[in-house]
């Protein structure tokens, strides 16, 4: 992510979408668990509150009095290695979640949405 409010925008726009997604598919096919659908957008509500959460990292402003070349480089690689492990695991919760949607299809709503797909 380019700054720290494209982060913060991305991840309520895919928790958001994924929650639309599974309740969209809960209104077309009724035969999806009422208590799955709500644990799943639970977990995703949770999922954006905690990595939003944990998005406002800070730097060390008290090494701005060495050379600023090199405060900048060190300041860029430690937002950049924070938001990457922060995106690692926001991914790894993601992935967790997605298999719950999928296993929250019965078997008879896959197959139809797997034939409409080969078509």
């Amino acid at each position: 992510m380019a700054n720290k409010r494209q982060l913060k925008k991305f991840i309520r726009h895919n928790c958001g979408m994924f929650a639309a997604e599974i309740l969209l598919a809960r209104a077309e096919f009724p035969e999806i668990d009422r208590k799955t659908v709500y644990d799943i957008v639970r977990a995703l509500a949770s999922l954006q509150t905690r990595t939003l959460s944990r998005a406002n990292v800070a730097y060390d402003h008290s090494r701005r009095d060495s050379d600023p070349a090199t405060y900048r480089k060190e300041r860029s690689a430690y937002y950049r290695k924070a938001y990457r492990r922060l995106l690692d695991e926001y991914y790894t919760s993601l992935d967790d979640i997605l298999k719950k949607m999928n296993a929250a299809l019965p078997e008879n709503v896959r197959a139809m949405l797997k034939e409409a797909a080969a078509q």
